[in-house]
């Protein structure tokens, strides 16, 4: 039996029209993928570093090195968050307008694994930065350089796996995400980005990465006015004491 949608009550607003299938347009993946490659950016150019600390051939100051235990802490903080809200505040709209085209059973082993990756990342960071606070690179003992290079074989791991999942994502949630109405989308997706621990700072690399065709997008899912000029100011202080750019 098919039913007819109901007539508007007199005098009163007029029946919601039904969500369209299939409206969600192209840019509502690009907040995601911009955040996405500025974290996996991250990710990377910090194994990079703990590779040259346990080589012994990156000396820190004390200075340097909090910096650098920040910028992990806030990195991991920042992806945790992430998978968090996907899977509450994205997945099921998915789920609830893809159906059974959607099998997100994949997806959700990568953020366990993910997450565990993400929790010895932090341990490893914190007992070298422990170390580091002790003693100078040139004084560091045998089991420093231990833990300097299982921090940096982890957060290689991390950048692969990382990598590996964002790409799966893309690919399998294209398609899914065209069948979402793109005003609960939108909603979803400001949320997502409204709950995230540090926004300004997601925001200013963010910004900085996007390509102006992203920026507009990037924008609207961001929020404006979370990234003054003074925020940038610190983001770029901290980045050159971090990977000294």
């Amino acid at each position: 039996m098919t039913l007819a949608p109901p007539s508007p009550t007199p005098g009163g607003p007029a029946p919601e029209e039904p969500a369209t299938a299939g409206d969600v347009a192209p840019s509502g993946l690009v907040p995601f993928d911009v955040v996405d490659r500025v974290t996996l950016r991250d990710v990377a150019r910090l194994a990079r570093f703990a590779d040259g600390l346990a080589a012994g051939t990156v000396a820190v100051t004390e200075r340097r090195a909090l910096a650098v235990a920040e910028r992990i802490e806030r990195v991991c903080e920042e992806i945790h968050h992430r998978h968090d809200a996907e899977e509450t505040l994205l997945w099921p709209l998915l789920e609830r307008h893809a159906g059974r085209a959607l099998d997100l059973s994949g997806l959700r082993d990568d953020h366990l694994a993910l997450r565990g990756l993400l929790g010895e990342v932090r341990r490893l960071a914190r007992g070298v930065l422990a170390a580091l606070l002790q003693r100078p690179t040139a004084l560091a003992t045998a089991e420093d350089f231990v833990r300097m290079r299982t921090l940096a074989r982890r957060l290689a791991e991390l950048t692969d796996l990382l990598d590996e999942h964002l790409r799966d994502s893309a690919r399998e949630l294209t398609d899914a995400v065209a069948a979402v109405p793109k005003d609960a989308w939108r909603r979803a997706t400001r949320a997502l980005f409204a709950t995230a621990p540090d926004r300004a700072f997601t925001a200013v690399r963010a910004r900085e990465a996007a390509t102006p065709d992203e920026a507009r997008p990037l924008a609207a899912a961001l929020g404006r006015g979370i990234a003054g000029p003074f925020t940038r100011r610190a983001v770029r202080r901290h980045d050159r004491l971090v990977f000294g750019e």
